[in-house]
């Protein structure tokens, strides 16, 4: 698998203390062990609550903050507040081989929270952690899919198809069960029983 930019990634965030995820779509290559389509960035999931480590560690270049809607960016200044969901940094895209995205995931102790609902949706972070054979942590797939799922978009459906069945039946279960309350016709549902 081609992996000079998510070793660029690892390579950044070395000194960083705090737990860090791929997520999106490399989340899922990573999974099934290979490139599945081209990427046009990576994102990187970190704890909204440890955006002073965020901060102490990223110094030069400072990330920017960017609006996930219009790319519109702007400068971040330590201490200042950004949620899960709309806030998102982001590293000027000429450092490396593609522009990487910091997104920020909600938690409490040692659970992920799912920052969409009322808090009850929730996961260890342990659980939600997959490693590559060379150290590289990843989000699981059945949340990447959880988020993928909220969208149209012909990309995340391609992403469903192409990785569903890689998919145990406790995580198969699971992500059912996510969608199924809120979207009971979601066109992924059938896959998923």
């Amino acid at each position: 698998m081609h992996l000079e930019v998510l070793n660029a990634v690892r390579a950044l965030f070395a000194d960083y203390p705090g737990r860090y995820w791929i997520a999106g779509g490399w989340a899922l290559d990573l999974f099934v062990d290979r490139v599945r389509r081209p990427h046009t960035d990576v994102d990187v999931l970190v704890l909204a609550r440890d955006l002073d480590l965020v901060a102490a560690t990223f110094t030069d270049p400072r990330p920017t903050v960017e609006n996930p809607n219009t790319g519109d960016q702007r400068p971040w200044e330590p201490g200042e507040t950004l949620t899960p969901g709309p806030g998102v940094l982001a590293f000027p895209d000429d450092l490396f081989p593609a522009p990487v995205r910091i997104m920020l995931a909600a938690s409490d102790g040692d659970d992920w929270v799912y920052h969409r609902g009322r808090g009850t949706l929730r996961k260890p972070l342990d659980e939600i952690t997959l490693t590559t054979a060379d150290g590289i942590p990843y989000l699981a797939p059945e949340l990447v899919l959880l988020f993928k799922s909220r969208s149209d978009r012909p990309k995340d459906t391609d992403d469903f198809n192409d990785v569903a069945t890689d998919l145990d039946p406790t995580r198969r279960a699971w992500l059912h069960d996510r969608i199924a309350p809120r979207y009971p016709d979601h066109e992924w549902l059938p896959a998923l029983s």
